[in-house]
């Protein structure tokens, strides 16, 4: 049986920073990103910028052990994560099922971080 063909899109680049109101005010005040979402996930705030189009994520530590990344949305999460196992990819966070999202993340050949998430339909 043929693998599943997952396609992989740019979602998000995720800053980890210590002040998130600080981190806003400049991308805001200095670059002109303009804020699109505040929420606030485990006590933790997390604010969504948009900048030319793509979206940009600032926020403290909300996954041990995961620092700034690279969000890649997926059309298939199940065969992504199949996939990724049977090339041998490491899970620095295993798969997660929130609800409205499933993600993991792993890290790609340069060690850059990559969240890989599928949004669930919300009825």
């Amino acid at each position: 049986m043929a693998a599943q063909q997952v396609t992989y899109s740019f979602n998000h680049r995720h800053l980890i920073v210590d002040d998130v109101p600080q981190t806003v005010a400049f991308y805001e005040g200095t670059l002109g990103a303009k804020k699109v979402q505040e929420l606030e996930f485990r006590g933790i705030p997390i604010v969504r910028l948009e900048m030319d189009g793509l979206p940009l994520t600032i926020s403290q530590q909300i996954h041990a052990g995961v620092g700034d990344h690279i969000g890649l949305a997926v059309d298939d999460f199940e065969a992504a994560v199949a996939g990724l196992r049977d090339r041998g990819v490491e899970f620095i966070v295993e798969p997660t099922d929130m609800g409205f999202a499933k993600f993991a993340f792993i890290k790609d050949a340069a060690g850059t971080t990559l969240e890989v998430i599928q949004f669930m339909d919300q009825d």
